[in-house]
């Protein structure tokens, strides 16, 4: 059993290992899933995968507040003194001339860096937690545009640039209706597996939009670096070096996380909490 939030799978770690037996299986998927937890614990954060938070802040007087989640891909709703506040569209400028919010703009590519909600047209007051903020934030391709194939099989594969595909979140046409998920697709709907879509004849030769979250590639390979180690360590379990006949003398990485991880993960790390 897989955890939501394993940075990486038993197919890839495996591969990585060069292992083709299943059995240690159950060793190794527990790897994962405990190193996933210690990798976000230590870089901060509750996960990175495109999730809803409502978070409460405390006013100050300033024009933004720092979001705790990144990449934060879409702000939801805002509220000052429990008044809402309008959300405006980034670039858009006569939004100045009244009161109203805007979110920066994500980086295209990971490791990303935290945003800030900014208002237009006023401060946010004083107050201890008389600021709320409602958004969507993690790893996540916004909108890949695809082409249905005209001819079976009626399949698209994402193009998963900056990391493994992990969550769908949406497709639309590329008028913006949405086609609704399901298991086995007719008109109209779709089945996304592995980052694999299946669409029905009904929708064939059809421009569609994919949204879709993600695994960072550093993360992943930072999991599976950390697994592998691990899984190593088994056979040396309180060893910090090994004499090999007298002759030579081979030395094992004991520290907590080994340096060839943390180096990937320092990218990654929350480096301010607001």
């Amino acid at each position: 059993m897989t955890s939501p939030n394993d940075l990486t799978t038993l197919a890839a770690l495996k591969g990585w290992l060069g292992i083709g037996s299943t059995n240690d299986d159950i060793v190794l998927a527990s790897l994962i899933t405990n190193l996933s937890i210690a990798i976000l614990n230590n870089l901060g954060r509750p996960q990175i995968l495109p999730s809803v938070y409502t978070e409460v802040y405390d006013g100050a007087g300033e024009q933004s507040v720092l979001l705790r989640q990144w990449p934060a891909c879409e702000l939801l709703s805002l509220s000052a003194d429990g008044i809402p506040v309008t959300i405006a569209q980034s670039g858009y400028l006569p939004a100045r001339r009244s009161l109203s919010a805007i979110l920066d703009g994500p980086d295209a590519a990971p490791p990303g860096r935290m945003q800030r909600v900014s208002l237009l047209g006023g401060l946010f007051p004083h107050g201890i937690q008389n600021i709320t903020a409602s958004y969507r934030a993690g790893y996540e391709v916004t909108a890949e545009a695809a082409l249905i194939p005209s001819s079976p099989p009626y399949v698209v594969t994402a193009a998963q640039p900056y990391g493994c595909w992990q969550s769908d979140g949406a497709v639309t046409y590329a008028n913006g209706l949405s086609l609704a998920p399901a298991t086995s697709p007719g008109p109209g709907t779709y089945n996304a597996e592995s980052g694999v879509y299946t669409f029905s004849a009904s929708d064939a030769g059809a421009n569609i939009i994919l949204r879709y979250g993600y695994i960072p590639s550093d993360l992943m390979r930072a999991c599976q670096e950390w697994a592998g180690e691990r899984y190593a360590y088994r056979a040396r379990i309180g060893q910090s070096s090994k004499s090999l006949g007298g002759q030579e003398t081979t030395s094992f990485i004991v520290k907590d996380i080994p340096d060839f991880v943390s180096r990937l993960l320092q990218p990654y790390r929350r480096v301010a909490t607001p």
